[in-house]
């Protein structure tokens, strides 16, 4: 099986103050490409819709070993590792012109009737345009655990934050993460790695806490909640250097 690969060219709009590409803009990237290569295969988003299906993502496991500046290209690569019942498997890498490996992530895929919103087995016809390359960025998935804190910041969805889906598009939840992040870990740290564990979906108007807490265990590390009444919707780690 040949990875499916997508080039990028940096814009400014996508890069922080110092000019260099936003971590959850290349996890966008990432998903974006997975999304040509499910088009190029011939089920994408417009035959699912079709018939009622939908991919809902579930987990996030990802790297950065270095982040590139505006204006430079960088080339995507994704390849489908396995499939299991509702689930599916989906890794990424992100290289530069010179294919020096910049960021790399695993993904948890969940095959849904958007209907119903349950999950069900991946129909064979789905299965079959796909091939398998049994490759993986990563052995597993962090283990995350709720925090029991009170109070985070609140966020009111909006209708752009909406994705073809009908709910909050899953980069919005890591970009509350990121919020929350303080000041002077940002100015002097940069992320090297970030997990994510989606719980439930996130609707429009929906009011958000986004909260957050030192790993008494691991410095430099930071445990995510996003929540909405009370509920767990999304688990999350960043762990910056």
């Amino acid at each position: 099986m040949t990875k499916f690969m997508k080039e990028f060219l940096v814009p400014y709009f996508d890069t922080d103050p110092k000019g260099t590409l936003r971590p959850e803009i290349v996890l966008s990237y990432m998903a974006e490409t997975s999304s040509w290569h499910s088009d190029s295969l011939g089920v994408g988003h417009k035959l699912l819709n079709a018939k009622g299906y939908g991919w809902m993502l579930n987990r996030w496991e990802a790297e950065f070993f270095m982040l590139p500046q505006a204006k430079e290209r960088v080339v995507i690569r994704t390849w489908t590792s396995s499939f299991d019942r509702f689930y599916a498997a989906r890794e990424f890498t992100m290289e530069d012109e010179n294919s020096s490996l910049l960021a790399k992530a695993s993904t948890r895929w969940i095959f849904l009737d958007m209907k119903k919103k349950r999950p069900i087995r991946i129909p064979g016809e789905i299965q079959e345009k796909y091939s398998f390359l049994n490759e993986h960025c990563f052995e597993g998935y962090t283990e995350l655990k709720p925090l029991y804190v009170s109070e985070g910041s609140a966020i009111t969805t909006r209708k752009s934050d909406i994705d073809n889906n009908n709910h909050v598009n899953n980069i919005r939840y890591i970009e509350w993460m990121l919020e929350q992040i303080p000041e002077d870990v940002l100015g002097s740290r940069s992320l090297k790695k970030l997990a994510v564990n989606y719980k439930k979906e996130v609707l429009l108007g929906d009011t958000v806490r986004s909260s957050i807490a030192a790993d008494p265990e691991n410095e430099g590390r930071f445990l995510h909640l996003i929540s909405v009444d009370g509920e767990n919707n999304a688990l999350g780690m960043t762990e910056w250097k």
